[in-house]
């Protein structure tokens, strides 16, 4: 700890009131609290300070509160965290459960709440009782949110994955996902690891594009006391911590060659030397892996270890994009707008048969995770129980009747379409600031800052 006596707390929200609401009420334990109200504050504050507590907002101005509790584990902080969302879900429990969040607290909570979770996790023990713990409530739930039987696909091939997924689950065999962005891989994983044997273990995602070659070499097999520079302590990597459960490695098509190679040979006999370190470790974990590239042609064009792919793609899975599957346009946007609805706790109940077939019109290149933002924005600015073609915001480009671009300066820079966006969804929210701000996913004070750089009235 920072002081032998004093733990050290870091409370990121953008909101400064709610800052020192927490501040206030963590008067009443015994820690030195630290506020930031973005996320590269509260990165600076952790290379700064060494932290025993996280208390992190999900909704930042410059990142999802999940997102940055990956980042600063990725820089070492290993502190015990707890997530603030306004919108609970299984997603974000998955998600920060993945980072090795112990709980997360759904806003309005009363300071004592608060301050009841802070002296629980600080003092290392387990965060609520069995019977009122949220997370473990979550733990035991996931099983049942990710059961294979819950595919809503009417996509033939989409099932044949699924059933082969089934499968393989309850073994060990490295499975590799293919797909596009946005096509469910992710999920996928998710729900192979929660029906195996490993459901109760932890399930550790890595996302091998986001992260610097050598800070993704220490993410993966730690490193030493004294291995580089500022290598103050000895630090696991996520192979250890995903001991006797499941590690994901998304996007694995953009790790280095160097990486690569210590990657193979980690998949031998599973078993790794810490960066600095001389003794080995052997871990036992169930490796998934997901790439958004065709591997096979990375292979061919000497961008991909042939050894590699072959000791990755033992079950090799792939999931076609939305455009080749239209029949789960429909049944997704439902599903969707139900998820959303309970997610925001308003919203219309069915969708108008007109905006379904829109939404069946586009070419989603950004297959399932573009058409649930379609759908939430859609339920955002609706008004009334039925969600119509008016309140559907389209990305430039969707329709598949729209002809491509004949050269790149025919395109709109990328300042010039986020301004249209936001007009738009000015304009539809007729100046509400906080109901612009929900739909299009930033803090009011970032929709303000944009609305003056734009020019907005």
């Amino acid at each position: 700890m920072s002081d032998a006596a004093t733990p050290t707390v870091l409370v990121v929200d953008d909101d400064p009131a709610m800052l020192e609401t927490m501040k206030r009420a963590l008067g009443e334990v015994d820690c030195r609290v630290r506020l930031a109200e973005d996320a590269g504050s509260a990165l600076a504050a952790a290379s700064e300070d060494h932290l025993d507590l996280l208390i992190l907002d999900r909704m930042l101005p410059d990142a999802d509160g999940v997102e940055l509790l990956g980042r600063l584990r990725a820089q070492g902080v290993q502190a015990p965290a707890i997530v603030i969302t306004a919108h609970p879900s299984f997603e974000t429990a998955v998600d920060a459960l993945g980072h090795r969040a112990c709980h997360y607290l759904v806003k309005p909570f009363a300071p004592p709440e608060l301050v009841a979770r802070v002296r629980e996790a600080l003092g290392g023990g387990p965060v609520g009782s069995e019977e009122t713990d949220e997370a473990g409530y979550l733990w035991r739930t996931l099983r049942e949110r990710y059961d294979f039987e819950h595919v809503m696909s009417r996509n033939d091939q989409v099932r044949q994955v699924y059933a082969a997924a089934a499968r393989v689950a309850d073994t060990r065999a490295p499975v590799l996902l293919e797909g596009e962005t946005g096509t469910g891989k992710d999920y996928l994983a998710r729900a192979i690891h929660y029906m195996s044997d490993r459901a109760e273990t932890h399930f550790v995602a890595v996302n091998c594009g986001a992260l610097p070659e050598q800070l993704l070499t220490s993410e993966l097999f730690g490193h030493e006391k004294g291995a580089f520079t500022s290598a103050t302590r000895a630090k696991k990597g996520l192979c250890e911590v995903a001991d006797g459960g499941t590690l994901f490695l998304d996007e694995i098509g953009e790790m280095s060659t160097d990486n690569q190679v210590k990657l193979l040979h980690f998949t031998q006999d599973y078993a790794f030397t810490r960066l600095g370190g001389t003794e080995q470790i052997e871990v036992d974990v169930r490796l998934i892996c997901a790439t958004n590239r065709d591997l096979s042609e990375a292979v061919v064009g000497g961008r991909f270890r042939e050894d590699l792919y072959y000791r990755l793609a033992v079950v090799p899975l792939h999931l076609p994009p939305l455009r080749a599957r239209p029949e789960d346009v429909q049944p997704f946007a439902r599903f969707f707008l139900a998820r959303h609805r309970r997610r925001h706790g308003r919203g219309p109940r069915q969708i108008a048969s007109e905006a379904l077939e829109l939404l069946a019109a586009q070419r989603w290149p950004g297959n399932l995770r573009q058409l649930e933002n379609a759908i939430q924005r859609g339920l955002l600015l609706a008004e009334g129980d039925v969600l119509r073609p008016e309140h559907l915001i389209l990305d430039l480009g969707e329709a598949r009747s729209e002809a491509p671009p004949r050269d790149l300066d025919s395109l709109p820079d990328l300042e010039t379409v986020q301004a249209e966006h936001i007009r738009r969804v000015w304009a539809l929210c007729e100046g509400n600031r906080t109901r612009a701000a929900e739909v299009l996913g930033i803090s009011p004070r970032t929709l303000g800052r944009r609305l003056e750089e734009y020019g907005i009235e």
